[in-house]
């Protein structure tokens, strides 16, 4: 019975201790108190820092650590990746966002899934990816939905298979 009372006051505890953590409001970071490297880095945010929202602020600041610790082929990736961002329009930013939201929505199992299935499919040739794309661009989306289903139905081996044959 003591252990249970215990228990019961330590789980209130960390309670008490969780919802004060989040409860506390995230502080605005004035652009003085960032590093020299930090300042460095995000030298092109510099003159609307102080109008920007606090949790912008601070996923930059990580952001710019983060970055030290990266090798060179990881900085040139990241390069790339946000050139292919600055490129894109304001909806295909949004439909991005939103297809990111549901990817991390997904349990880590479905993830692993995709990012297995988005690795073979990048190991394809260029012209066999576009050719792909292009059979999937043209079938409507009642066929779309059959072509899903029916993967779907199929064992992973089945499935390789037929991915296999229409890379072929």
């Amino acid at each position: 019975m003591m252990i249970n009372m215990t228990k019961k006051i330590l789980n209130s505890l960390l309670s008490c201790c969780l919802l004060l953590a989040i409860s506390q409001p995230v502080q605005a970071l004035d652009w003085q108190s960032l590093s020299t490297q930090q300042q460095t880095m995000l030298k092109s945010f510099k003159d609307k820092w102080n109008s920007m929202p606090e949790t912008r602020q601070l996923r930059l600041s990580r952001a710019a650590d983060r970055w030290k610790s990266l090798s060179p082929a990881q900085k040139k990736r990241l390069k790339n990746r946000f050139k292919r961002w600055k490129k894109l329009d304001k909806n295909q930013r949004k439909l991005t966002r939103k297809r990111y939201q549901r990817f991390r929505n997904l349990t880590p199992k479905k993830q692993n899934r995709i990012k297995k299935q988005r690795q073979w499919f990048r190991k394809l040739p260029p012209k066999k990816r576009r050719a792909l794309r292009q059979k999937y661009k043209n079938m409507n989306s009642g066929q779309r939905q059959e072509f899903r289903k029916e993967l779907r139905q199929m064992t992973p081996d089945e499935r390789r298979q037929y991915m296999q044959s229409l890379s072929n």
